[in-house]
């Protein structure tokens, strides 16, 4: 090749690139003005923005990822639109796509997988759903590096189980979801405590208050040693806790947890939502015969803007 001819060649590629680069650069703009409406609840821009950058990435190739990113973006617009069979649609295409561009058991494949389980459940299809998420379950625990992912679909599958009436298999979910997050993140990590209060309102609502109760607790104890005892999620689980010893017959114990989660609710950055624990508080003392204690509370609750509940877990 001689010297012009290979400097003319240099030139096209270069330009091929540059025109890529546009390409891509404007899919990119498209795609985030769609993904930043819809987490903004701006459906209708939304719509505009994410159906103009899937007509974009179809140009990129049926195996890219921007095909598949687009396309789950899609299933997201149409499950918050209340349409999951669409959703379900757009899913599964991303499915297929994410295989082609990264692989059958890659994470993004893997959680392309998840949220089509869940527009699977929004329609009823519970047993396609649990099989899915098997399914982005068992491409997680390939590798000891996506443990937290893997206890992540597990804690998916143990709430499905546990609506399809499956108690046990819904219990081993929840404690493998434990005992993988332990390893991955350690024994005190927020994490940790989020996974023990989903197990520990699962035991307390099939009345294993034995089990229930030093989970509550150590969840309780690991959000106070790690975000400190004025964070919010303390006064949830606070609230949490004195709800299940109302359940469990503990009123005086209920009544001191209800107590600190209402003082720390009274200061801080917990002020915000400290209503529910007003009115759960409320409800105990009304049931105890002191109305005009629960009347001062719930006048509290009204003032701080919570809608009035009642102590059920």
């Amino acid at each position: 090749m001689t010297t012009r001819k290979r400097a003319a060649a240099s030139a096209l590629a270069a330009a091929l690139l540059l025109s890529a680069c546009a390409q891509d650069a404007a899919w990119r703009r498209r795609f985030e003005l769609g993904d930043r409406a819809l987490r903004h609840a701006r459906l209708d821009e939304a719509e505009e923005a994410l159906t103009a950058s899937l007509a974009g990435a179809e140009a990129f190739g049926p195996a890219d990822a921007r095909l598949a990113e687009a396309l789950d973006a899609m299933a997201d617009l149409r499950s918050a639109q209340g349409r999951p069979a669409a959703a379900e649609a757009y899913g599964r295409r991303a499915v297929a796509v994410w295989e082609k561009a990264a692989g059958a058991d890659a994470p993004a494949t893997a959680a392309a997988v998840a949220y089509l389980a869940e527009a699977d459940l929004a329609q009823g299809k519970a047993e396609e759903a649990a099989a899915l998420l098997r399914r982005a379950l068992a491409a997680a625990e390939k590798s000891p590096a996506r443990a937290e992912e893997a206890a992540a679909r597990l804690a998916d599958l143990a709430a499905l189980e546990r609506s399809l009436g499956h108690a046990e298999r819904a219990e081993s979910a929840y404690r493998r979801a434990v005992e993988l997050t332990e390893a991955a993140a350690g024994p005190e990590s927020r994490a940790v405590a989020d996974r023990l209060a989903e197990l520990a309102l699962f035991e307390h609502a099939r009345g294993r208050y034995d089990a229930a109760e030093p989970l509550y607790r150590r969840a309780l104890a690991i959000k106070e040693k790690r975000l400190g005892p004025d964070s919010p999620e303390v006064g949830e689980a606070l609230d949490d806790l004195a709800l299940f010893y109302e359940a469990a017959g503990k009123d005086a114990e209920a009544e001191k947890s209800y107590q600190r989660a209402v003082s720390l609710g009274a200061r801080g950055a917990a002020a915000p939502r400290a209503g529910a624990a007003l009115n759960h508080y409320a409800h105990l003392l009304r049931r105890l015969g002191r109305a005009p204690e629960a009347d001062a509370l719930e006048a509290r609750a009204r003032a701080a803007g919570a809608p009035k509940g009642s102590a059920a877990p």
